[in-house]
């Protein structure tokens, strides 16, 4: 019995021992996790867009439309940030800057008037204008869901899967640029490519046409529209407030007017002038 008692005292010696050793022994270091870098939104020529350390406030839609493509794509803004990603985007400085100083010039000084312009490269799907002027709380340009004028919708009876009971501006764009394309239809890209800090490329953008229908019936198309008043050339729809859409060969465009509660529309014919003008500055 004595025995016993030694043995058990012994082991409750060596576990006390044990339970001071593990007790004294330090916590390993909490390793911080690495500070997030930053992320550079670019013009297609390389110039800056935005930043990340620009500041807290929400995103513009335009940047939103960007990161909500990537994140699609399966690379997701904490990779953008834990890499230093750069991303080229689709949108050309020039162009967004026209468009934004036409939007400003003919039709923000009209009141609570939404307005927004896109353009689109039928070529490559490559979204080049996005822009709803100075509302850079609503995504005029794609967040806007509404019912096409009947004439926006007209052309198409021949292929009338291009158009919905409801769309956005970029929608009705997409439709259009198809035509432009030969009926090639390609869903709208805002990203170029991505860049980690290191230089490695995490994405790249590839060409995602589908052919939806013939280049006789686009060119149809294109004929029709051709013959439309004040088109001056090019193809469009005019006369179908609150939309002009038409295209060149190089570039599809889509002005919408959004009338806010109270709205004062003191041209209908505002849409073919912002688009007109666009294009006329675009070419000078």
């Amino acid at each position: 019995m004595k025995s016993l008692l030694r043995v058990l005292g012994a082991l409750v010696l060596v576990s006390g021992i044990v339970a001071y050793v593990v007790w004294q022994r330090p916590e390993p270091p909490v390793i911080p996790p690495p500070a997030p870098k930053e992320v550079v939104l670019q013009y297609a020529d390389g110039s800056k867009m935005w930043s990340s350390f620009d500041g807290g406030f929400r995103p513009p839609p335009l940047v939103s439309k960007v990161f909500r493509e990537l994140d699609q794509a399966k690379v997701p803004y904490d990779s953008l940030r834990v890499s230093g990603a750069v991303v080229r985007t689709t949108i050309d400085a020039r162009a967004q800057s026209v468009a934004a100083t036409v939007i400003g010039r003919l039709a923000e000084p009209q009141r609570k008037l939404g307005v927004s312009v896109t353009a689109i490269d039928p070529a490559s799907g490559a979204v080049l204008v996005y822009t709803g002027g100075s509302r850079q709380e609503v995504d005029m340009a794609g967040g806007v869901i509404t019912t096409p004028s009947p004439g926006i919708v007209e052309p198409f009876a021949a292929v009338p899967d291009l158009v919905q009971p409801t769309m956005s501006p970029l929608d009705v764009n997409v439709a259009y640029a198809t035509v432009a394309a030969g009926g090639v239809l390609r869903e709208p890209r805002f990203v170029n490519s991505v860049t980690a800090a290191d230089g490695s490329v995490l994405h790249k953008a590839i060409d995602n046409g589908k052919p939806v229908f013939g280049r006789d019936i686009a060119d149809r198309i294109t004929a029709g529209l051709k013959e439309k008043a004040g088109c001056n050339g090019a193809a469009c729809v005019t006369g179908a407030y609150p939309w002009l859409a038409g295209y060149t060969p190089e570039l599809a465009v889509t002005v919408f007017i959004l009338e806010q509660a109270g709205a004062v529309v003191d041209d209908p014919d505002l849409p073919r002038v912002i688009w007109q003008e666009f294009l006329a500055t675009m070419a000078g």
